[in-house]
């Protein structure tokens, strides 16, 4: 049984540490197998029945893409009180707040789906689309039910949390719905992140993560993660607003980072060694594939 809100203590010491050095902390069963069931129906009735406004390109029952037929929702907290709820509960808020030193600000929800079939995103990192300044952005990723490679689970990459953002080169289309994929650094492999339903994933905005297809003949793979950026942020990108406290209430004052641009990071050898040379703009990057 989870505790509940109140009785949370958030991250132990050793919690933080790990988060602050790898990038992301793993928590089990921080909502329960009630909460999960819930907001899996709530959200598979919500596209089915056309999305509410929420789905990304509509809802398309007759495609033979499964993302056609179930695209992910983006936003719905900015219209559906569940969504809201979701993205500030008091669970995610202790946990970003022990990370950071202060409590962060939200910006961001989206459920995916992934039915049967169904690509995943190549790697990437979050931050080069939310352009959080000072600072950076974080998620809290849950999984609705059980999770792993045969149904398309997370791959991170730890320790990437500290690099900057890297120019993109092509994905493979036929696996992932997103053309950009970042390269990953020499040294570093992607790690699965195999979870059970209720499992709650926190990361670092620039750590490099992706997901594969989903393989299996019959499950989906739905997830519901909130976006936040750090509390001392005075920029985001233009998309993410309103921006919103934990306490519901809206942000005024932060300025609209232009979407898309920038500088980003290229790997190259030098003496033998694998550096980050900031020579890319992330504008170009995209529109060159």
């Amino acid at each position: 049984m989870n505790p509940s809100p109140s009785a949370d203590h958030g991250p132990s010491p050793d919690d933080v540490a790990f988060y602050r050095r790898e990038g992301y902390l793993l928590v089990r069963g921080l909502f329960s197998e009630a909460e999960c069931a819930h907001l899996r129906g709530y959200f598979t009735e919500m596209v089915e029945r056309g999305g509410d406004g929420w789905a990304e390109g509509g809802v398309h029952p007759e495609s033979d893409d499964p993302l056609k037929r179930y695209p992910r929702l983006l936003q719905p907290h900015r219209g559906d009180e569940v969504a809201f709820r979701y993205m500030v509960d008091e669970r995610i808020r202790v946990r970003l707040t022990a990370f950071y030193d202060r409590e962060p600000l939200a910006v961001q929800t989206m459920v995916y789906f992934k039915p049967p079939g169904a690509r995943g995103q190549a790697l990437h990192q979050d931050q080069r689309y939310l352009r959080a300044e000072p600072g950076t952005c974080m998620a809290a990723w849950l999984a609705l039910e059980d999770i792993d490679a045969e149904n398309g689970c997370l791959e991170i990459v730890p320790g990437t949390q500290d690099i900057p953002m890297l120019c993109p080169g092509d994905s493979d289309t036929d696996r992932s719905f997103t053309r950009d994929q970042v390269p990953v650094p020499r040294g570093s492999e992607p790690q699965r992140v195999e979870m059970r339903t209720g499992d709650v994933l926190f990361f670092n905005g620039s750590l490099v993560h992706g997901s594969g297809p989903n393989l299996s003949k019959d499950r989906f793979r739905r997830i519901i993660v909130g976006h936040y950026i750090e509390g001392e942020a005075e920029k985001v990108a233009h998309y993410y607003f309103p921006v919103y406290r934990f306490d519901g209430s809206i942000v005024e004052g932060l300025e609209e980072n232009p979407w898309g641009g920038g500088p980003c990071g290229v790997l190259v050898d030098r003496d033998g060694e694998q550096v980050i040379e900031m020579t890319g703009d992330m504008a170009a990057a995209t529109a060159a594939h």
